[in-house]
């Protein structure tokens, strides 16, 4: 029988270690992380955008929210509360014309003053102007893409939505 040489030893033990991790790797990445303190806000976007000037383009965003379990500091229990705090919230606007891409953005919410109803049936709209800023709007069709972020009385709890792209019309 060959004497084991420390060099493969070591080769094997290497692979061994990786080899373990890998496996171990798609365990963790499975695991819950679903956050106690995160809803979902449904978000719409209008298919049709009104365009002013070929400058400014005005995208009507609807959603809803669910209601936030806050700690009622009286009772010492969670409650429910239906006030929400709109933040962080804005539309993206792209359409394509010939080979240049015409992109723009704007925030619509992005301080705690505006207070939403939050009780998964209040539907909510929001008239976001975005103004052109690469390229003039055009008649025809481009996506657009909303976002929402509404947060609890105490900002602990949040509700999250996202409208993913939508095909719009863009139209005068």
């Amino acid at each position: 029988m060959p004497p084991i040489d420390q060099r493969g030893r070591l080769r094997a033990g290497v692979i061994a270690v990786l080899l373990a991790g890998s496996l171990a790797l798609p365990v963790a990445a499975s695991a819950d992380t679903t956050d106690a303190t995160q809803g979902t806000a449904q978000v719409t976007v209008n298919t049709a955008v009104h365009v002013t000037a070929k400058l400014v383009a005005v995208v009507d965003v609807s959603f809803t929210c669910d209601p936030f379990m806050v700690f009622d500091w009286q009772t010492g229990a969670m409650v429910e509360s239906t006030t929400g705090h709109l933040l962080d919230s804005g539309v993206t606007l792209t359409q394509v014309q010939g080979r240049a891409i015409a992109s723009a953005s704007n925030e619509f919410a992005s301080g705690p003053t505006e207070i939403v109803v939050c009780d998964r049936v209040t539907v909510q709209t929001r008239s976001v102007s975005i103004m052109a800023s690469t390229l003039p709007w055009k008649s025809g069709s481009g996506v657009a893409s909303a976002r929402i972020k509404v947060f609890s009385d105490d900002f602990e709890s949040r509700d999250i939505g996202n409208s993913g792209p939508v095909v719009v019309k863009f139209v005068k």
